[in-house]
């Protein structure tokens, strides 16, 4: 038997009427108004163990149009195993959202959802990944008129970036947000909860150096150097058309890609320093990211696959390919929407053509396609962990079996 619940709108007075489980918090205050998902039976029910094992790679060969498959303990130094699957959330008779990004801080996971399309509606889900073998959703917050774009946790807060249709707000000076929460324990506190607007049409990517919080909004948007604490802003700087922002922690710069330019990078006061240029089309409003590893960058293409930069001279190295063009496929949806590294392991999201991964060496040695279900749109790893999020797949939580150096340990 389900009930109807009021959900009083984010950054408005007066509420509309969803549907939503029996047991949902109600939150009436115009500061807090977040619906919490407290029917624990709901949050179980999410994570799916179904498809849980052992994870294969596939390879083309170069010979034939073939493809060879390796069982993941060839494949590298790398094996990997399907933990389990996070169902999306489903709100507003029953769209389901889509995963945006992934943030692993301690024994948690914390995931950000939009709802494809015109409509403005988001989500966030807290997973406890302290166990290895049983992933629990601890919690699930539920956004009215906003959609979440990316997510970060820092200082002891959560923040959730993302866009809303202003017109529609009573409070909202723009279109582009940041707002951040309390979370204690892996679940949701929102007494605490403040938000600041910027200038763009989407607030695209977060980051965090220091007591500042860095974020990003395209479509001639800015970055903005936040205070994480108030966030007052502290600096600001325009710019055309911002995807992505990451921090160099070898020299504690930044780098921002600007779908209009390729990379730039900044000092903490948002200087520009340099710039690599990039000709490679980014696409109008698609998700693109960038990661670090030593003196490289890596910057996801789109179409290009993966192209791989010295970060501190600029100099072009190479271009990562996606590996396999599936059949049935089309060409629009091969693209690789973003890239992260665990140590030497490099990922990329390449949409319709799966989940990649590569070894890098002195070159970025590709290894081959994870196997696994639906068109990967992102992808974050951490630890032990790879986060996989896929649209009506879910998020697909999987280990990273690293062999250890210890003969022992290995045995054990």
């Amino acid at each position: 038997m389900s009930q109807t619940k009021k959900y009083l709108l984010l950054f408005a007075v007066f509420g509309m009427a969803i549907s939503c489980s029996d047991e949902t918090r109600i939150f009436e205050n115009p500061e807090d108004s977040i619906g919490i998902e407290q029917d624990r039976a709901t949050l179980s029910n999410s994570i799916n163990f179904d498809t849980s094992g052992v994870l294969e790679i596939i390879r083309e060969e170069s010979q034939s149009n073939g493809f060879a498959r390796f069982r993941n303990d060839q494949a590298g130094n790398y094996p990997l195993t399907l933990v389990a699957t996070v169902s999306p959330p489903a709100i507003f008779n029953g769209t389901d959202l889509t995963a945006t990004d992934v943030f692993i801080e301690g024994d948690y996971a914390y995931v950000s959802y939009n709802t494809v399309g015109a409509v403005y509606n988001g989500a966030i889900d807290i997973i406890n990944i302290s166990n290895p073998e049983l992933p629990v959703l601890t919690d699930r917050a539920f956004i009215n008129g906003q959609d979440l774009n990316a997510i970060h946790f820092a200082n002891g807060f959560l923040y959730v970036a993302g866009g809303l249709d202003a017109e529609q707000s009573a409070l909202a000076t723009d279109n582009s947000f940041v707002t951040r929460l309390t979370v204690t324990n892996g679940r949701f506190d929102t007494s605490g909860l403040t938000t600041n607007y910027q200038v763009g049409f989407n607030a695209t990517d977060i980051e965090s150096m220091g007591s500042s919080l860095f974020v990003t909004s395209g479509a001639e948007g800015y970055v903005i150097a936040y205070d994480t604490n108030s966030l007052e802003v502290q600096q600001e700087a325009p710019y055309t058309d911002l995807r992505s922002i990451a921090v160099n922690n070898t020299n504690g710069n930044l780098a921002v890609l600007d779908a209009s330019v390729g990379v730039r990078f900044l000092n903490s006061d948002l200087t520009e320093l340099s710039q690599i240029p990039i000709s490679s089309d980014f696409r109008a409003a698609d998700k693109r990211t960038l990661a670090f590893s030593g003196d490289k960058i890596v910057v996801s293409e789109g179409d290009q696959g993966a192209g791989v930069y010295n970060a501190l001279t600029g100099e072009f190295l190479e271009h990562i390919p996606i590996p396999l063009t599936p059949v049935g496929v089309a060409t629009s949806d091969i693209v690789t929407n973003a890239v992260a590294f665990n140590d030497d392991l490099l990922l990329m999201a390449n949409g319709g053509a799966g989940l990649s991964i590569a070894e890098n060496n002195d070159t970025m040695d590709v290894v081959g396609v994870i196997e696994l279900a639906g068109s990967i749109n992102f992808v974050a790893s951490k630890g032990g962990y790879v986060f996989a999020a896929s649209g009506r797949e879910g998020l697909q939580i999987i280990e990273l079996n690293k062999p250890s150096a210890s003969l022992v340990a290995r045995c054990e």
